[in-house]
């Protein structure tokens, strides 16, 4: 099982110090390029100085935990996940739209109740 790490669920993580890798359930983390380009645009260009440092600090701990990033052709990281996205894998997701659009397809890891990761 893969589970696939979307740009909102990094960046929520970084704002709300959640260590997301020893909360996941088993199987392999994996994040995809255009969800790295994404975080370093906002690390460059975000307007809040907050989401800037909380770009930089959720780049900082992908490479940190040593998480696969897996190339995509998709600039756009909601596309490219919706592409990637199988019925054994896992996306862990905030985005309601994105949410919507995996319903049925895949499996959903959100947070709830602030720190706790459940699984949709």
């Amino acid at each position: 099982m893969k589970i696939l790490l979307d740009t909102n669920f990094l960046v929520y993580c970084a704002k709300q110090k959640i260590d997301y890798v020893s909360e996941m359930p088993a199987g392999e983390i994996v994040v995809l390029s255009s969800v790295v380009s994404e975080l370093e645009k906002l690390a460059e260009k975000a307007e809040k100085a907050r989401d800037k440092e909380s770009a930089k600090f959720a780049l900082s701990l992908l490479k940190h935990n040593k998480i696969k990033i897996i190339k995509t052709k998709e600039k756009s990281a909601d596309k490219a996940i919706l592409e990637m996205a199988e019925k054994e894998d896992v996306v862990a997701t905030m985005d309601k739209e994105l949410k919507e659009k995996l319903k049925g397809k895949t499996r959903i890891l959100s947070i709830r109740k602030g720190k706790r990761l459940e699984i949709l």
